[in-house]
């Protein structure tokens, strides 16, 4: 008293996707499908038919095709009709019934709603929202992890930007430097021993972060530029050669290479964002763009990671601001400068300096400064100079708090209600999405929004828009309605933004140089949610 097999075929017999449920050869199988067509009766009522050991359970599907469930006589006709009936239906979902091609397609995935539907001859005890449940596979566990990794890949994508801008920076620095000493080496005033690259620096040891003098960008420019312009004969002179590249030929071609490298990975990297996974998708689109900023002499960088993940009764699981300032010193005339900080640690931040900051007088006077007054800072490249990490579990600490409440209705429905609420009033949230899953196909009826919406088919989200949410715009809402009985399929609630202030209290007061005179200095602030989400 076992399920056979079961079977998409067309009106002659043909097998489009089948499963067998106990031993049974494949030539068996395509016979018994052969003469099912030539066993039924036509204008009958009913859509069973059998032979002396076999019975056939169909039903249309489409025009051109039946779903067949073979059994043996003995088995229960009604609960075989009612799997049939749920074949069916899982097979309307899963592809076009209207096309044989279709079905051939995804021959794997009717199989496997066949397997989930079935086991050993046997119906399982599932209907059709969870066969749905089961056949999608999702895990908010991998949509975290999958939103964590394109966090990671948008990081090591605005690494290389700046990376490249360096690079670029580093580039143009040299041919100005170079054109100047082809000038003064034409003039005479200077030897092959006076020149960037005749320094005795090209012997010393390597110092990771901090030098004891300005590291000024190596020039490209020949070694003895004074050689150039006043020609000689030695023995040795070989005479022109024709195509032999300059001296400095090589080392810009290399520095071109690497920008060109750098270029290609952050293409590359774009791709991967534009294929990112369905829970992702909306913080890929929302990624923040820094605009282009006039870098100064002194440039402060400071930038924050914020994790934070709700469970879906309003419980903190877990809260995290990672957050550096670093410099980046161009001018070498300001390569020993004191940094003045105004902080207000009202979060319990750990904060550490760099070991070559004077910790004592970052406590005492809030400045951050070189220990030893004769060091400078290297030039051209970001120098962390301040870090700090906040851990809370106090659910007053989330900056945007988000409520989604799903509730189940009479008619077949479930009302969704999700409300934000800006709890930092000194933030400014930009290009805010608030992604909420849908069940698959479904189509929500929106009754209320603050902001837009709109709804993405290929992952089933429904992308809740606030252009900006600050103190004049502190809370909004939205309500919607979608066809479902599962309150649980609206989670995780994924939150993206961009942000240009700070979590943690912290402003640069301003910049002095050795002499205490005030520097100009330029700023730019990132707070980038690595994963913010209610799961």
């Amino acid at each position: 008293m076992v399920i056979l097999a079961s079977s998409i075929c067309t009106k002659t017999g043909k097998a489009l996707a089948s499963r067998q449920f106990v031993e049974m050869p494949r030539t068996r199988i395509e016979g018994l499908l052969a003469s099912f067509p030539k066993l039924m009766v036509p204008g009958q009522q009913h859509t069973t038919v059998e032979t002396d050991t076999i019975r056939y359970l169909y039903q249309p599907i489409g025009e051109e095709m039946y779903a067949v469930l073979i059994t043996t006589r003995q088995n229960n006709i009604v609960q075989d009709m009612d799997t049939l009936h749920l074949m069916a239906r899982a097979v309307s979902d899963i592809c076009d019934v209207t096309d044989q091609q279709d079905v051939v397609l995804r021959g794997f995935d009717i199989i496997l709603a066949f397997d989930e539907i079935i086991t050993q001859g046997y119906r399982d005890n599932v209907d059709l929202a969870k066969l749905r449940m089961i056949t999608e596979m999702e895990s908010q566990e991998e949509k975290i992890q999958e939103i964590i990794e394109n966090n990671k890949q948008r990081e090591a994508k605005q690494e290389l930007k700046r990376q490249a801008k360096m690079f670029d920076q580093q580039r143009r620095e040299a041919a100005k430097r170079g054109m100047g000493e082809s000038s003064m080496g034409g003039m005479g005033g200077m030897g092959s021993s006076g020149s960037i690259l005749g320094g005795g620096r090209m012997g010393g040891s390597y110092e990771p972060l901090l030098s004891r003098e300005p590291e000024p960008v190596r020039s490209f420019a020949s070694a003895s530029p004074t050689r150039s312009n006043t020609p000689s004969i030695s023995a040795n002179a070989r005479g022109m050669r024709l195509g032999r590249k300059p001296k400095g030929a090589d080392a810009m071609g290399a520095m071109q290479n690497e920008i060109d490298l750098t270029q290609s990975l952050m293409d590359n990297m774009s791709i991967v964002d534009s294929t990112a996974a369905p829970a992702a998708s909306a913080a890929s689109r929302a990624t923040p763009t820094m605009p282009p900023m006039d870098m100064k002499g002194v440039h402060v960088q400071i930038e924050e990671h914020i994790v934070a993940v709700v469970n879906r009764d309003g419980g903190l699981e877990q809260m995290e601001v990672k957050g550096d300032l670093s410099l980046v010193i161009s001018d070498p005339a300001y390569a020993n400068v004191q940094v003045g900080v105004v902080t207000n640690n009202k979060h319990n931040a750990q904060v550490k300096t760099h070991p070559k900051v004077d910790k004592r007088r970052f406590n005492t006077d809030a400045v951050i400064a070189l220990k030893d007054a004769a060091s400078s800072f290297p030039l051209s490249q970001p120098i962390g100079v301040l870090k700090w990490r906040i851990v809370s579990t106090n659910e007053d600490d989330i900056p945007l708090t988000i409520n989604c409440w799903p509730s189940l209705s009479a008619t077949g429905t479930v009302d969704v209600n999700i409300e934000y609420e800006l709890t930092h009033p000194k933030l400014e949230l930009n290009g805010v999405v608030i992604s909420i899953p849908l069940p698959p196909g479904a189509q929500p009826t929106v009754s209320d929004v603050d902001g837009v919406y709109e709804v993405d088919r290929a992952h089933s989200t429904l992308e809740w828009q606030i252009p900006t949410i600050d103190a004049s715009n502190s809370n909004g809402s939205l309500d919607f309605s979608v066809p479902g009985t599962d309150a649980g399929l609206f989670f995780p609630v994924v939150v993206s933004f961009a942000c240009e202030k700070p979590y943690y209290d912290i402003d640069v007061s301003g910049i002095t140089g050795a002499d205490n005179e005030a520097v100009d200095f330029s700023q730019n602030i990132a707070l980038i949610p690595d994963q913010y989400a209610v799961i």
